[in-house]
C-alpha cells in the first residue's frame, strides 16, 4: 500500500508536499511539455502585481558556483491577465493554486488578495514581502523590505487576513539577523503558514571590465549554495512558530526535500533546479515516496520533524 502523502497548510490541502517556488515556474503553462501539473502538491505562481511589471533591464540572470543570481524585478503579466488567462488554465488542468501576489502598499496587497478570492482564481495566497531585487541598488539608504521589519510584516498581514478567507501563506527574507521574529509576528497577525527562504542577497563583477554583471548590480541568490542556510533557518522557525513551514532553497532532488522535512518543513518549494531540469518538481514527489516506502513509513508525517537529535 502506498504512503499517505496528503500534507494541510492551515486549510489548503495539498497531495502530496511539493509546490514550486515562485517566479521559477511562470503560471504552470510552460512546464506543460514535461508532465500534468496537477499532479504536484500545488503550483505556485510567478508573483502578481495589481499592473503589468517590465521588470529590470538585462542583464538580469548571471550563473555563479552552485548557484544562480536573478535581479527579474517581479516582471509579470498583471492581475487583469491573471485572471481572465492564467487562473482559467490552471484551473482547466484541476492544478492547487497558490497566487503569490505584490504591491507597495497593504491597500494593493489588499485589492488583489479580494479580487483573486472573488474570482476563485487561487486555493490560497502567497504574500511576497521579501523580493530583494526590486529596488536600484546605486540609491543608498533605500527602504528595507517589509519582511526585514516584524511590525510591517503584521501590519501587511492583518490587513490581508482581514480582506480574505483563502489560505495565507507569508515568504520571509534570510537577510535578518533572525527570521524568527517576522516568522511570529506572521502568525500572530493571522497568517495559516510561512514559506522560506527567498534569496539571499548577493552581486557579482566582471573583473576585466570592473562592471557589475546584473544591471540591477544585486540580486538575489537561489540554488544549491544556500541550501544549508535555508535549512537552519527552517529548523529554526520551525521549532518557534505553531504554524505550518513551506521550505525552500536550493532543493534538487528527493533526497534535499526529505532533509527540509525532517527540518520540521510541512512541505516544499523546488526553485531553481527546474530551469536546468524541468521534471524535477515531479521528479521529488516520487522521490519522496520511495523514501517512504523504503523507511516502511506510512504517512509523511511520520516524516516531518523527524530530525533526531
Amino acid at each position: 500500500m502506498a504512503a499517505n502523502l496528503e500534507v494541510s497548510l492551515g486549510g489548503l490541502r495539498m497531495k502530496n508536499p511539493v509546490t514550486v517556488a515562485s517566479g521559477t515556474f511562470g503560471y504552470g503553462q510552460e512546464y506543460e511539455p514535461y508532465y500534468d501539473i496537477s499532479q504536484l502538491g500545488a503550483v505556485t505562481v510567478k508573483s502578481i502585481s495589481l499592473k503589468p511589471r517590465a521588470g529590470n533591464k538585462p542583464p538580469r540572470l548571471v550563473e555563479t558556483p552552485a548557484g544562480l543570481l536573478n535581479a527579474i524585478g517581479l516582471q509579470n503579466v498583471g492581475l487583469d491577465v491573471y485572471l481572465a488567462e492564467k487562473a482559467p488554465y490552471l484551473r482547466e488542468r484541476h492544478a492547487t493554486i497558490i497566487a503569490n501576489i505584490y504591491g507597495h502598499s497593504p491597500d494593493e496587497y489588499v485589492e488583489l488578495a479580494r479580487r483573486i478570492d472573488a474570482e476563485n482564481a487561487a486555493d490560497a495566497l502567497e504574500l511576497n514581502l521579501s523580493c530583494p531585487n526590486v529596488h536600484d541598488a546605486r540609491k543608498r539608504g533605500g527602504a528595507a523590505l517589509v519582511a526585514q521589519v516584524p511590525e510591517t510584516v503584521a501590519l501587511y498581514t492583518r490587513a490581508v487576513r482581514s480582506a480574505t478567507k483563502l489560505p495565507l501563506i507569508v515568504k520571509l527574507t534570510p537577510n535578518v539577523a533572525d527570521i524568527c521574529e517576522p516568522a511570529l509576528a506572521a502568525q500572530e497577525a493571522g497568517a495559516d503558514a510561512v514559506s522560506l527562504i527567498n534569496t539571499l542577497m548577493g552581486m557579482a563583477i566582471d573583473p576585466e571590465t570592473r562592471h557589475a554583471r546584473l544591471a540591477n548590480i544585486v540580486g538575489g541568490l537561489s540554488g544549491p549554495a544556500i541550501r544549508p542556510v535555508a535549512l537552519k533557518m527552517v529548523w529554526d522557525v520551525a521549532r518557534a512558530v505553531k504554524i505550518p513551514v513551506i521550505g525552500m532553497g536550493g532543493i534538487c532532488d528527493a533526497s534535499d526535500a526529505v532533509q527540509f522535512l525532517v527540518a520540521g518543513a510541512t512541505a516544499v518549494a523546488v526553485g531553481s533546479v527546474s530551469f536546468r531540469n524541468p521534471r524535477a518538481a515531479i521528479e521529488i514527489v516520487d522521490g519522496i515516496a520511495r523514501y517512504l516506502e523504503r523507511h516502511h513509513m506510512t504517512d509523511i508525517r511520520e516524516l516531518i520533524g523527524s530530525l533526531v537529535v
